[in-house]
């Protein structure tokens, strides 16, 4: 199993929900983007949903938010598809539709 570094699960962290009926689930919208929350927040987009990732950018972003997204994707890839599927709201209504 793939563990996550502390500045990727702190910024994985930061680029979830805490409140609310999506609490545990990925942002709306994308973190400021010259934050690491926002590597990891397209990093875990990639996975979940990648219509919504931001291929310009991840283009854009500083070494250590490559290192961080990267991190991020690696780990959430090694997720269970349901987990993966837990992270998007919209990835999860096109699944309970069979449109995924």
């Amino acid at each position: 199993m793939i563990e996550l570094s502390p500045a990727a699960r702190a910024a994985f962290d930061a680029a979830l929900a805490t409140r609310g009926p999506r609490k545990g689930m990925l942002l709306a919208r994308a973190p400021a983007s010259r934050t690491l929350a926002y590597a990891a927040w397209n990093g875990a987009m990639v996975s979940a949903n990648p219509y919504k990732a931001s291929i310009a950018g991840m283009i854009f972003m500083s070494a250590e938010q490559h290192g961080i997204r990267a991190e991020v994707t690696a780990w959430v890839d090694a997720q269970p598809k349901r987990a993966r599927m837990a992270l998007d709201r919209d990835r999860a209504n096109l699944e309970r539709l069979g449109a995924w």
